[in-house]
């Protein structure tokens, strides 16, 4: 080494001026490539990491100030799905709504020449129910019984409505009145299973 130190010494100045240029060089890339390139790599890479955090920091402190709306929205939300309920009854209560929507025409003096149910239409989370029905009565008992028909506390649509006069007697006339009553159910559970085998086929 000391050797190579007395060579370099004996030099002239401007090639030990180039000597010493070339070994800064080489410490100085050594630096770089050794420990400043690692360094910003990590560097870079906690950066990244901090950046996430702040954007799950961002997001979870939105998501904290719209909770009291959103607990407010499920809550009305509830409360639709519970009047839904009351409006939509169940499989076993669908007879029972058929037999009081007969007993209301009755009870308004009409005499039913039909009351047919059909079969379910069954769509999302509901069924359709539609019942064929023709009566016989005069203008003011027909007006009545849809009246009471459309205060029910369960949802029942009058469609295809179809009115003509019969003649009862030559002093007497009466309206025959036919129409579709549709009413709807909620699907249980086992109602969505045969449904979702349905569409599989």
């Amino acid at each position: 080494m000391a050797e190579v130190l007395d060579k370099i010494a004996k030099l002239p100045t401007p090639k030990r001026i180039m000597i010493l240029i070339g070994i800064l060089l080489l410490i100085s890339g050594g630096y770089y490539y050794l420990f400043y390139m690692p360094k910003q790599t990590e560097i870079s890479q906690l950066q990244s990491k901090l950046d996430q955090l702040q954007s799950d920091l961002i997001k979870k402190q939105t998501i904290a100030r719209k909770l009291p709306q959103f607990k407010k929205e499920v809550a009305k939300l509830n409360e639709d799905f519970t009047i839904a309920l009351v409006q939509l009854p169940n499989k076993k209560e669908v007879p029972a709504l058929l037999y009081n929507i007969s007993k209301l025409g009755r009870e308004a003096g009409l005499d039913f020449l039909l009351f047919k149910p059909m079969p379910e239409v069954k769509r999302d989370f509901y069924a359709e129910i539609p019942v064929d029905i023709k009566v016989l009565g005069k203008f003011h008992d027909i007006v009545t019984f849809f009246n009471r028909v459309s205060k029910l506390t369960r949802i029942v649509n009058i469609t295809n409505l179809n009115v003509s006069i019969t003649k009862i007697s030559d002093t007497e006339d009466s309206l025959t009145t036919s129409c579709l009553a549709t009413t709807f159910r909620f699907l249980e559970k086992e109602d969505k299973s045969e449904t979702k085998k349905t569409k599989g086929k």
